[in-house]
């Protein structure tokens, strides 16, 4: 595999652009050029699958082969707050962004069953064990030992400094966000050098998947795309087989990108995109499940949060301005 010149570190590319080229066809639905644009970036032989998805987001994986575009930073000089945003109250964070029930529970088993299979061999009471290792990579659940060495005990009843409940600036669910939170920055929350990423190698791979099996042109290098992403080495999870359905394949994809880019800024538009807003944003918000003084199980609601949704946010309201300079422009349904 060769790579780009060192001296383009940070820059926008060819890769870059046609990466960037085949997420917008892919979100115009114009699936053919997105598969296109995505097969000329791999055919680039430039980028990969970074061995490390738990290192992936660290300052250890920094400009690794998988990264297609970021935006460089650098402590004390141009640097960015993203530890004091995501991280526990605990390390002196303020827990913006918080995870929910619905991402946690979306990850598989190692043996590649959701948790609601019978056969799947989730343990309610014991919920983290044997998942999708890039669960463990992406959210800090209870138990985990967090970068400053204390161990995460955010249940309602622990009394610590994350508990659920206990200020207006600890996880209200329960989780917190570890993509980003790295152990060089407990000292200067405020004042973070780690970069962004943009675009990476596996998004490509999951853009022409998933074009591909909108145009029903399903063949072996739609498998191969989703199986190099689930079987990064750190992750290893079960490889998808052939013989899959067009619609079992495009579960297959939303799934993988939901749990791929978690976090990554790319979810809102996913469901809209795909209509499915309506169906999976609705309803109560459920954070983690604890053992009580009792020893029974409780799941945290957040009784703060409702989420909705209306079909007319499918698409943005035609400028009043633009309406009064054209008569014949019809208004969008519903505004």
């Amino acid at each position: 595999m060769t790579f780009e010149a060192k001296s383009e570190t940070g820059r926008v590319t060819k890769g870059t652009a046609l990466s960037l080229k085949a997420r917008a066809m892919l979100y115009a639905g114009r699936y053919q050029e997105a598969a296109d644009a995505a097969s000329a970036v791999m055919a680039l032989n430039v980028y990969g699958i970074y061995p490390s998805y738990k290192e992936l987001f660290t300052y250890a994986a920094e400009n690794n082969s998988e990264i297609i575009l970021d935006i460089q930073f650098i402590k004390d000089a141009y640097s960015n707050e993203i530890f004091s945003v995501l991280a526990q109250q605990s390390m002196s964070s303020k827990s913006l962004f918080v995870p929910t029930r619905n991402l946690v529970d979306a990850y598989e088993m190692t043996n590649g069953l959701p948790i609601g299979d019978p056969g799947s061999g989730y343990d309610p009471a014991n919920p983290y064990a044997d998942r999708d290792p890039r669960l463990a990579y992406t959210i800090f659940v209870e138990g985990d030992v967090l970068p400053n060495g204390q161990v995460f005990d955010p249940k309602p009843n622990s009394t610590t400094g994350d508990a659920v409940g206990s200020t207006f600036v600890v996880s209200p669910t329960g989780f917190n966000v570890e993509k980003y939170i790295d152990a060089s920055d407990v000292t200067t929350p405020t004042n973070t050098g780690i970069n962004f990423i943009l675009m990476r190698y596996a998004e490509v791979l999951l853009i022409y998947a998933e074009a591909k099996i909108e145009l029903n042109q399903i063949d072996e290098s739609v498998y191969n795309a989703i199986n190099e992403v689930r079987q990064r080495p750190d992750v290893n999870m079960p490889v998808i087989a052939t013989g899959k359905t067009q619609t079992e394949l495009r579960e297959i994809v939303r799934h993988e990108r939901l749990v791929e880019l978690a976090f990554e800024g790319r979810r809102f538009f996913d469901i809209r995109r795909w209509k499915i807003a309506g169906d999976v944003m609705p309803g109560k918000v459920y954070g983690m499940t604890y053992s009580d003084t009792n020893g029974d199980l409780q799941t945290v609601e957040v009784t703060a949060w409702m989420n909705y949704w209306d079909d007319r946010n499918y698409l943005w309201p035609v400028p009043q301005e633009e309406r009064d300079l054209n008569p014949q422009l019809e208004q969008n349904t519903g505004w």
